[in-house]
């Protein structure tokens, strides 16, 4: 384990985010390993606001560096910002900063492969090859009509884009449209002036060839398809040297598949970059234990696991909102196990008919017989009596478990007698 930390107050929050920034300093100012880290834990250890406070750190730390906040849930912690550039890219659900509406998601995703392509265009390559899918288009008829229709709403609003009016960029926008309405025929010209058009919201729609050779509009494909593909465009459009991605539960959606190839198909995406540093936080344990299975022997890769305390015997939740202080323990990938303990061990819960406890109790006598700190055993057990979802039989066996280690009952290894 790396460190372990706990706090009676908020200043938990800020140590972790110092050990955070560390970590990102590291990878981003040089080519080295240890560019993911990840953080686990139940609602209300702060996974969120911790993102959210490190997007605000990064923001004033030097030397520059383009920071990523990526969210699917319309209730991420990011500052909202309503332009995607400059150092801090909010790529959140949100598009406005006190209310939410849902932009056209297909022009969204547009917009996102489109900036992906001007900083390499073998990106679109990379994300058709990660979602099984090929994006093309179609704009509407009259363009220049409508776009004259915007521009003078937009005028009235107080945003002029006269310079849309002119005879080249209608021009270039019409054969944008006669294309064919595949992505990767466009010039980088054209890239830049069809993402300006897309802010008039021009009569425009995206389809998808899915893998069976069916095309489809974007907006008829499922939640999870869109959210998938929307995240990893957002990946791909800040795809530079010295990057922080600082992802917010990207589980949202995904299927249990999904999930567990998302650590895989990630470092697929972020292939080539040699400097950058990925944050994420999530409540899946499938996505942290097969994220060490794809890399088992890293030592610098980390999960941070927040938790809160129990108060009075009762863990925090609906019985008991708010709970005590917050600890956190941060691992490299080597110490990860299966998706099982990480359920166990670290958000407190037992699926039915799962063999982890079982086996938790038997390590704990075990390691007793052989030496290990009964108080360290006894701590294990008595928090291993709080989680959620463990039998009446189970219980008893916890109990056992406690009397066994007070009472100094456990046999030693040779059997000769008792420790």
């Amino acid at each position: 384990m790396i460190k372990k930390a706990q706090s009676k107050d908020k200043d938990l929050s800020n140590e972790l985010i110092q050990e955070l920034l560390n970590r990102i300093i590291l990878s981003t100012r040089r080519m080295r390993e240890g560019k993911v880290t990840y953080l686990i834990g139940n609602n209300g250890t702060g996974k969120s606001t911790i993102l959210a406070k490190l997007a605000e750190q990064l923001e004033r730390t030097r030397p520059a560096r383009t920071v990523a906040c990526i969210a699917s849930s319309i209730y991420d912690k990011f500052k909202f910002k309503p332009v995607d550039t400059g150092q801090i890219r909010y790529l959140g659900a949100r598009n406005v900063s006190n209310a939410v509406f849902h932009a056209a998601i297909d022009r969204q995703l547009s917009r996102l492969l489109l900036k992906a392509m001007l900083i390499d265009r073998g990106l679109l390559t990379r994300l058709s090859e990660a979602v099984k899918m090929d994006f093309s288009f179609s704009l509407g008829e009259n363009l220049k009509d409508q776009v004259l229709e915007r521009i003078n709403l937009r005028t009235k609003q107080g945003r002029m884009r006269e310079d849309l009016l002119t005879s080249r960029s209608l021009s270039m926008l019409e054969r944008i449209s006669k294309a064919g309405g595949r992505f990767e025929s466009l010039t980088d010209p054209q890239i830049r002036v069809f993402l300006r058009y897309l802010e008039l919201n021009i009569d425009f729609d995206l389809y998808i060839r899915l893998s069976n050779d069916l095309i489809v509009r974007f907006e008829e494909l499922s939640t999870g398809e869109q959210n998938r593909t929307l995240l990893f465009a957002k990946i791909l459009s800040v795809m530079e040297e010295g990057s922080v991605f600082l992802i917010d539960e990207p589980e949202i959606s995904l299927h249990l598949h999904w999930q567990m190839k998302f650590h895989s198909t990630l470092m697929k995406l972020l292939e080539g970059l040699k400097r950058f540093h990925v944050i994420i936080a999530t409540h899946a344990p499938i996505i942290i234990s097969e994220a060490a299975k794809e890399d088992p022997d890293s030592r610098l890769n980390a999960v941070a696991v927040l938790r809160r305390l129990p108060v009075d015997g009762v863990l925090p939740g609906e019985e008991a909102p708010g709970g005590g202080p917050v600890t956190y323990d941060l691992h490299t990938f080597v110490e990860v196990a299966s998706h099982e303990q990480l359920v166990l061990r670290y958000f407190q819960t037992a699926p039915y008919h799962s063999r982890e406890v079982s086996l938790e109790l038997a390590d704990t006598v075990l390691g007793v017989a052989e030496g290990r700190s009964k108080l360290d055993a006894t701590n294990f057990l008595q928090d291993l009596q709080y989680t959620v979802g463990l039998s009446d039989e189970t219980q008893k066996q916890i109990t056992a478990a406690l009397d066994l280690i007070k009472r100094d009952l456990m046999l030693s290894l040779d059997g000769q007698g008792v420790v």
